[in-house]
């Protein structure tokens, strides 16, 4: 493990410059807490997703991380929360609970990621994508929802450029 200032904002500006001039999409893994070059990321980034659970810790995270964006002026409109381990489509009270948790975060849950399960847990121990490994799982499948209307989101922001 390295520590988490080991790099500042200025290095993780030159990072995502690299990035960005060889691939199309640049996904940067956040640590969990607010570190020094948090806001370098948030400033730069198109959408920065917010991943949570349905459980009473992860809702004061919330809280906590958008109260510590406004109160530093950073853009918290960028934030995009996602759901994970959400209740089945059958569960009804489960979904009344996410629903409860949205409106007292005022927040919107846009996206809804499934418990993948063991199949997810054997796919990471095997090194496999979970493509490979499990091509119906319902979490790969919402991953691929998501990842197919970024994909669209940045063809149509190109088309308005050009």
């Amino acid at each position: 493990m390295l520590p988490l200032d080991i790099v500042q904002g200025e290095d993780i500006d030159r990072l995502i410059d690299m990035a960005r001039q060889n691939f199309d999409f640049v996904i940067i893994d956040m640590p969990s807490t607010i570190i020094s070059w948090t806001e370098t990321v948030l400033t730069r980034a198109h959408i920065y997703f917010a991943l949570m659970e349905l459980d009473l810790r992860s809702a004061q995270n919330v809280l906590r991380l958008v109260r510590a964006l406004k109160a530093d002026a950073l853009p918290s409109d960028k934030l995009r929360f996602i759901l994970n381990r959400a209740p089945k489509f059958t569960d009804l009270s489960g979904k009344s609970r996410v629903k409860r948790m949205a409106e007292s975060l005022d927040i919107d849950i846009e996206v809804q990621l499934p418990d993948g399960g063991a199949q997810v847990t054997q796919a990471n121990d095997h090194g496999l994508p979970l493509a490979e490994s499990s091509a119906k799982n319902p979490m790969r499948k919402e991953i691929q929802k998501l990842a197919k209307s970024l994909y669209d989101l940045n063809k149509s922001a190109e088309a308005a450029r050009g």
